[in-house]
């Protein structure tokens, strides 16, 4: 049985699964886990070797737990910006407070990561697959992803739903 046949059968839209895969794939200003997290620390720190510092603790028999990385340099960032209320970070601590005024505690690190994806470019040459990808809407249910950016909203017209 080929796969058309096997999907034919299907009387309901697929659910999907998008990672940063796709984003990397149609993006220009996007990241892996580790690119990002260097970045990060990068812009933080001024260089990465506080980054592979932290990376290291976390790299077990070949394998990353980024998830530990990034836990590690929210701390830092989240402290560094504290500290350094109208420094480099302002508008980070401006918009953190202003949540805090709201009831709203949100990581300092998290707005700084809303705010890198959130100014994204669409890569020139993948114009005619983004076409495709977004015909494809019509015959997709819902769209599961972990990314930060807003590129498959976007392209797929999905309102948001987090936490879910």
């Amino acid at each position: 049985m080929d796969i058309k046949d096997f999907i034919s059968r299907f009387k309901t839209h697929p659910v999907l699964f998008m990672g940063t895969g796709i984003s990397l794939r149609y993006l220009n200003n996007t990241f892996s886990w580790d690119s990002l997290l260097k970045s990060v620390v990068i812009e933080l720190c001024g260089n990465d070797e506080k980054y592979y510092d932290i990376k290291s603790k976390y790299h077990i028999n070949g394998t990353c737990a980024f998830e530990k990385v990034a836990s590690e340099i929210e701390a830092i960032f989240n402290s560094n910006l504290e500290k350094d209320r109208d420094g480099k970070f302002k508008e980070i601590n401006d918009i953190f407070y202003e949540n805090m005024r709201n009831g709203q505690n949100i990581s300092r690190f998290k707005i700084y990561l809303a705010k890198l994806f959130s100014q994204y470019s669409l890569k020139d040459c993948m114009g005619d697959e983004l076409k495709l990808l977004k015909q494809a809407r019509k015959n997709i249910g819902s769209v599961i992803t972990t990314n930060y950016d807003s590129f498959l909203e976007n392209t797929f017209e999905f309102s948001t739903l987090i936490g879910n």
